[in-house]
């Protein structure tokens, strides 16, 4: 006979997950450009791959670290696309069916979750709960009957941060015709409407790419600078977090077990009141 579930028993059990944080997004995007662009352009050395940076926005063209993306390691070597973090817009609009944002730590819902994503049939508890009925109804446990006492597991998250993320993708090049490669590699992927997934560590995240292409270059100038193109286009990504990184706990999901069966005892003395009497019943008397 399995064992009766009181109403404040602990049903719940807590399961850790990678959390999704603002440098996830960066990578997401940084891979999405490195890895899924994947821009070639023709040089001095021949067809090469485009050098993808990600820096902050006074540094996006001057990596004094970096030897490899120097000419003898003085002169920043071109082609090259740096990515700039903008803008970051915590955007409740973004949130979806939930009319508000429900903290961790609200009632309910402190022992971490508040959107159930999956439910579940729990086999074992069910089985034990069908057997009982079974046994007490039929005499044997194992009687084939349609099972209405079911045990579910459902499964919840936290409910993540919204945020939109704009980014600056800089395109520099020495000749117009580089230039034109990059340009028409990110045009290719940019056609209405202009909307991909990104992705890093198991965080997909959805982006929306700018049709624009700036032209900022000095190449129009007549003077002794160094000509140099220069284009840049902007990327939002709809981002979330989950988790505030190293200062909080990381996020878990949590399985929450529900009732197989919900039941109010009946007063059998109200007033004075007779129960109500069956003849034919084992018990005789109404529950």
């Amino acid at each position: 006979m399995p064992k009766r579930t009181e109403l404040n028993q602990e049903l719940d059990a807590r399961y850790g997950f990678r959390p999704s944080t603002i440098e996830d997004i960066d990578r997401a995007l940084f891979n999405y450009v490195n890895d899924d662009v994947n821009v070639f352009c023709n040089t001095n050395e021949g067809f090469k791959k485009v050098p993808v940076l990600f820096a902050s926005p006074e540094r996006a063209f001057s990596i004094k670290d970096d030897p490899e993306l120097r000419k003898n390691g003085r002169t920043l070597e071109y082609p090259l696309i740096s990515i700039v973090r903008g803008q970051m817009i915590n955007n409740p609009a973004n949130k979806g069916k939930y009319g508000v944002y429900i903290p961790p730590y609200f009632g309910f819902y402190k022992k971490g979750g508040a959107i159930p994503i999956a439910r579940r049939v729990n086999q074992d508890k069910s089985r034990l709960r069908a057997n009982a009925t079974a046994e007490k109804t039929f005499k044997q446990d194992t009687f084939p009957f349609d099972n209405e006492r079911v045990v579910y597991d459902t499964l919840y998250v936290p409910m993540p941060t919204y945020v939109e993320v704009t980014y600056e993708v800089k395109m520099i090049a020495e000749f117009q015709q580089q230039m034109n490669e990059i340009i028409s590699a990110f045009m290719g992927r940019f056609s209405t409407p202009v909307a991909f997934k990104i992705q890093h560590e198991g965080n997909v995240y959805e982006a929306f790419g700018d049709e624009t292409f700036t032209n900022e270059g000095n190449n129009s100038g007549l003077g002794t600078d160094e000509r140099i193109f220069k284009s840049t286009t902007t990327i939002t990504v709809l981002g979330y977090i989950l988790g505030a990184d190293k200062n909080e706990d990381v996020p878990a999901v949590v399985v929450r077990e529900s009732a197989a069966e919900v039941t109010i005892g009946r007063e059998r003395t109200v007033l004075g009141d007779e129960p109500e009497f069956h003849a034919g019943r084992k018990d005789k008397y109404r529950r």
